[in-house]
């Protein structure tokens, strides 16, 4: 009896224990989860705040780093990454680190810590504040120029080395540098050549007229050369003009007397007049043909088809 007594209260102890192993596995999932849910919450804020002007890769980046921590603790445990990621189809924690991972990749923020392109920068562009904050409006392009062609030199050596992809930080302060500098101090005044620009016109405009007559002329020595060759040439056959065979033709008609054209005229005439005379003699002698009467036979009782029928005979 006391062994049986024995054995359950074993088996109750181990049970207990696996209860406890069990909510002790729960609480640490629930624990991760809310550390990384209080990181991005941070990070969100963080990087709504320092928007205008953009200093999201410096301002933010230990937030960052915390987040991205959280994120693989949660994962390296094999329950808590059972019981939240792919649990479901919106998948909710996995896709809210995707979208803030992705706004950190899209500003090229690691870009700001290679090489140490955020001290340079930071250091070359206080100078110019500096200088900028100092001298008086008058003298302010000419004092500074030397100190924002040092910064503006070496923004164009980072971007090339990172291949365009600077980070996003040092783009919105150099864009708004460079704004300011040549629209609002009005330091960026490019000289114009007026002598290059004449120049230019004028081998635009007289260009096209110089190839016009250059052409002409070439064209009409090449017809005369052409010309000149037909007429050097003599013709294989030695043929009348046109004008010469006309004349020939109109010569060589014979000519007849006047006279004699009129007697025959008249001739033709009186034979004409005769014949017209006695056609119309011969059409008055004829008379108009009779015509002929048809006789009628007097009605009878029988058609001619039919044989005349007998009389019967009296008695």
């Amino acid at each position: 009896m006391r062994s049986y007594i024995a054995l359950l209260g074993l088996i109750l102890t181990l049970s207990g224990q696996f209860n406890m192993l069990l909510a002790g596995k729960k609480h640490s999932c629930e624990k991760l989860l809310a550390d990384l849910g209080d990181a991005q919450s941070k990070f969100i804020y963080c990087a709504t705040t320092k928007s205008v002007p953009v200093n999201l890769c410096e301002g933010c980046v230990d937030l960052y780093r915390n987040l991205t921590n959280d994120y693989g603790n949660l994962i390296a445990n094999a329950n808590c990454s059972k019981r939240y990621l792919n649990s479901d189809r919106i998948n909710i924690v996995a896709t809210t680190q995707g979208i803030l991972t992705s706004l950190w990749q899209k500003a090229n923020c690691e870009n700001c810590f290679r090489d140490n392109f955020w001290i340079v920068y930071s250091d070359n562009s206080t100078k110019l504040q500096n200088c900028l904050e100092s001298a008086s409006s008058d003298l302010v392009c000419f004092k500074c120029k030397n100190d924002y062609v040092s910064l503006n030199d070496f923004y164009l050596s980072m971007e090339k080395k990172v291949g365009g992809s600077v980070c996003f930080d040092l783009q919105d302060n150099m864009n708004r540098t460079r704004l300011n500098w040549s629209k609002t101090l009005k330091c960026c005044q490019r000289e114009v050549k007026l002598t290059n620009f004449l120049i230019a016109v004028g081998v635009v405009v007289l260009l096209p007229i110089f190839t016009f007559y250059i052409t002409a002329v070439v064209v009409t020595k090449r017809r005369e050369a052409n010309h000149g060759l037909l007429n050097e040439q003599e013709p294989e056959l030695d043929a009348p003009s046109t004008s010469t065979l006309i004349t020939a033709a109109v010569l060589s008609t014979s000519t007849e007397d006047p006279v004699a054209i009129s007697a025959r005229t008249e001739k033709i005439a009186n034979v004409l007049i005769g014949a017209g005379t006695h056609l119309l003699d011969e059409s008055s002698d004829e008379e108009p043909p009779r015509g002929k009467k048809v006789a009628h036979s007097p009605a009878s009782d029988y058609s001619s088809d039919d044989e005349p029928l007998e009389k019967p005979k009296r008695a």
